[in-house]
């Protein structure tokens, strides 16, 4: 009797497993895909970050820059656009319109994630790519260069037209142009291990766009009479010694040195949660690639371009921690998704059943694990949504730190 359960038990979920599996291919891309956006939504809360209203010389000047901040080009661009057209670039209306514009990247995103994995047939890259800490940037850092930069890598990475891979390394480098010279440079460094040889076109195009608009960038602020404005002009003036005025959440006064060894002991006092942050779900793809490596010099080499450059790059050249390692990493992030998951269907292929069905769940178990978290401390995952529905059942309002955010 007890064994006749236990059948039927596993009959039961296995019947469950599949329908469930067989109700999410049958349902529109659309639908699967506006799901999985919404459980980024959910998982990591909307911030409006109006870096405009909080950088009011940001707009100023503009044929003359004065400002590292002015060398996001593009975003300079579209706020100088709006107020000339005599909209205040610090109003609701402003901030709704870089809301609509992270959406459409988040759009955009699943569109090129999606077409790229057609033949395969799964949400699994999709799901890992919103795990990461690139949606969570996305999220929350509404106001900023963030998602143009985003829209662009996604297009450079994953689009197969030319004109679309071109127009997106020059979004990208025009956003940030620091950011896309190194996203080219860790995605070359990927590229030479033999499992993302497929990326090693895509990486020189990145690094080769990127050079000609920071080289365009600082010609710019040089032919305006403030070369050393630009975030590379202020860096070396940074190492020289040379007492330099930036917005920065940490004191400039310091040394080059005291100031980025300050910046590694608050990055690196986050401890593993730091790596989860930015890779999310994409880091058990790491593992798995560290495994099939044929040599510990390969494997090693790996969690060098991955990890260690990233992280080291975050905490020298940025003070944002998370955002500024996910920002980086968006291009080998991608390439980690894309060719892990073709490595997993290869894996699931020997399960019995549908491997679909296998890659299904497993874009499920992505979704619903807590995967990403932010910043200095590790936030608890869907923290944003249990604080919601404390204020909606007591009725007072959210908790509020006092921050601007």
């Amino acid at each position: 009797m007890k064994d006749e359960l236990v059948t039927r038990g596993a009959q039961r979920a296995a019947q469950a497993f599949e329908a469930v599996g067989d109700w999410v291919l049958r349902t529109p891309v659309v639908v699967i895909a506006g799901l999985l956006i919404v459980v980024s939504l959910i998982r990591n809360g909307l911030v409006v970050w109006n870096w405009f209203e909080l950088s009011p010389f940001l707009l100023s000047d503009w044929d003359s820059p004065a400002s590292a901040f002015q060398s996001n080009v593009l975003l300079n661009a579209l706020a100088t656009s709006w107020q000339a057209l005599g909209l205040d670039p610090t109003s609701f209306a402003w901030q709704m319109f870089q809301v609509a514009l992270t959406l459409t990247t988040f759009i955009g995103l699943a569109v090129l994630v999606i077409r790229r994995t057609s033949l395969q047939g799964s949400y699994l890259p999709l799901a890992l790519v919103l795990s990461s800490g690139v949606a969570a940037v996305l999220w929350r850092e509404i106001g900023r260069y963030d998602t143009l930069y985003v829209l662009g890598m996604a297009c450079a990475v994953l689009a197969t037209r030319q004109w679309l891979i071109w127009l997106g390394i020059l979004i990208a480098a025009g956003s940030s142009p620091e950011q896309a010279l190194t996203a080219g440079l860790l995605l070359v460094g990927l590229a030479f291990l033999r499992e993302f040889a497929e990326w090693r076109l895509v990486a020189v195009r990145i690094l080769a766009g990127s050079v000609v608009v920071l080289v365009a960038i600082q010609a710019w602020f040089f032919l305006a009479g403030s070369p050393e404005k630009t975030r590379i002009g202020t860096l070396v003036e940074h190492i020289l010694g040379v007492e330099i005025e930036a917005a920065s959440a940490y004191d400039t006064s310091q040394s080059f040195t005291q100031f980025t060894l300050e910046k590694a002991m608050i990055s690196l006092s986050a401890g593993p949660g730091l790596i989860w942050s930015y890779l999310g779900a994409t880091s058990l793809l790491l593992i798995l690639f560290f495994m099939v490596q044929r040599s510990w010099v390969r494997a090693l080499y790996l969690v060098a371009v991955v990890l260690a450059a990233p992280v080291a790059i975050g905490f020298t050249f940025g003070e944002d921690r998370t955002r500024d390692i996910a920002l980086v990493s968006v291009p080998i992030i991608l390439a980690l998704a894309m060719t892990g998951s073709q490595y997993v269907t290869q894996l699931l292929s020997r399960l019995p059943g549908d491997k679909l069905i296998w890659l299904t769940w497993l874009a499920i178990a992505v979704t619903v694990i807590p995967a990403t978290y932010f910043y200095l401390d590790a936030e608890e995952p869907w923290r944003w949504t249990k604080e919601l529905l404390i204020s909606i059942n007591n009725g007072v309002p959210m908790v509020n730190d006092g921050s601007l955010r």
